[in-house]
């Protein structure tokens, strides 16, 4: 079965989503940054570079919020009221690294709350791609590197949490979440076992 059109997978079993890795979120000069997101760049880049040589699709989710905040969540809309906004679509600081930058074929979707899932079409997509494996990457744990694995585990795909590609604000955090996440049923292990 032909799985491209055009350089796009239109067949994928195996998924890596990219949740979140936007520069409001990653650089160190960021307002908003998490702390261990940066770090993160390296084992996120040679994870996506083995997926992509494996025919993986590759799906960015961005969070993207309007100027006024008014579709982001209520605890979190006083940034826009003291005018430091974020995430504003067309901003740098919306935009991905350059280091971890889609690539031609990539899939990107956008979200405004913590789950990959609420709201958006990813479902759709991976049903679309034939997907049963979804590998979770991206900042930051106990929001929605969680949600968005509980969610893909909940509809059913085989979902694990790639460790070294995924970051808190500590390690203490990480930590507790990883723990909470395993106890869910939900593998959480580094990309070299995933890439062996």
């Amino acid at each position: 079965m032909e799985n491209k059109i055009d350089g796009m997978l239109t067949h994928a079993e195996n998924v890596i989503l990219v949740v979140d890795m936007q520069n409001d979120w990653v650089l160190p000069s960021s307002p908003q940054h998490v702390a261990g997101a940066y770090a993160t760049l390296p084992a996120i880049a040679k994870f996506l570079d083995y997926g992509r040589a494996n025919d993986w699709a590759v799906i960015y989710i961005y969070r993207i919020h309007r100027p006024s905040g008014i579709d982001a969540e209520l605890f979190r809309r006083h940034f826009f009221e003291e005018g430091k906004p974020f995430c504003i679509e067309g901003t740098p600081g919306a935009a991905i690294p350059d280091e971890i930058a889609p690539k031609q074929g990539d899939i990107k979707i956008t979200k405004q709350r913590f789950s990959a899932f609420f709201g958006t079409d990813l479902d759709l997509v991976l049903r679309g791609l034939g997907a049963k494996n979804v590998y979770v990457t991206g900042t930051q744990y106990p929001n929605c590197i969680r949600s968005t694995a509980v969610d893909a585990m909940g509809l059913d795909y085989n979902t694990t949490v790639v460790t070294d590609c995924c970051s808190a604000a500590t390690e203490e955090v990480a930590e507790a979440n990883i723990y909470d996440i395993r106890n869910m049923g939900i593998p959480c292990v580094p990309s070299s076992e995933i890439m062996k």
